[in-house]
């Protein structure tokens, strides 16, 4: 897919809350700070990589209502899932977004005029977690999320052999190695 691809880019709305309590289904949770930094670090240790940082992370939380979901008790899984305006969407599309401190004028407020979706990260210790996190991400992008599109970036092989088998594709331009998984619905489909 090509980056300069035009695409209309029209924002609509998701209620924080009615998300969670879809999530709480399949065990998963908004993270507070003790959670969020259990998540992070387990996650870094199994991509072998670094994330945002625990600060930043915690502040596209509170702006965003719906972005940093963890499950186990301890934490053994984390799915990142960053709600963007649709000057978020263009800052993927042409590389400037910066996954680790985005500007606060590229995420979504609250559920409000999502043009797209960001997947910082899902990452799970045990293959129990690894499910729910697959298994919650597919449901969830049916029943709520389908009519927007998913960008992620293939850190490891395992992501992108994930990516592919979840549908998305390789998006040729903007962010390097970065994957997209296109709308699949309409608003009026979501609406009846």
């Amino acid at each position: 897919m090509n980056a300069t691809q035009a695409r209309n880019m029209v924002g609509a709305d998701i209620d924080p809350e009615v998300l969670a309590a879809r999530a709480r289904d399949f065990g998963f949770r908004l993270a507070n700070r003790d959670e969020l930094q259990a998540a992070v670090s387990m996650a870094e240790s199994l991509i072998d990589g670094k994330l945002a940082s625990v600060d930043a992370i915690s502040a596209m939380n509170v702006q965003t209502g719906m972005t940093a979901w963890v499950t186990g008790e301890p934490v053994d899984g984390i799915f990142l899932t960053i709600p963007l305006s649709a000057d978020g969407e263009a800052a993927v599309r042409n590389g400037s977004y910066v996954p680790a401190a985005p500007s606060s004028e590229h995420l979504a407020t609250q559920g409000k005029d999502i043009a797209a979706f960001y997947v910082g990260v899902y990452a799970g210790r045990s293959r129990e977690a690894r499910k729910k996190i697959m298994t919650a991400s597919a449901v969830l992008r049916v029943e709520m999320l389908g009519m927007f599109p998913a960008y992620a970036r293939g850190a490891t092989e395992d992501g992108r052999r994930s990516m592919l088998s979840l549908g998305f594709q390789e998006f040729e331009g903007g962010l390097p190695d970065l994957f997209i998984q296109p709308p699949f619905q309409t608003a009026m489909d979501q609406a009846s």
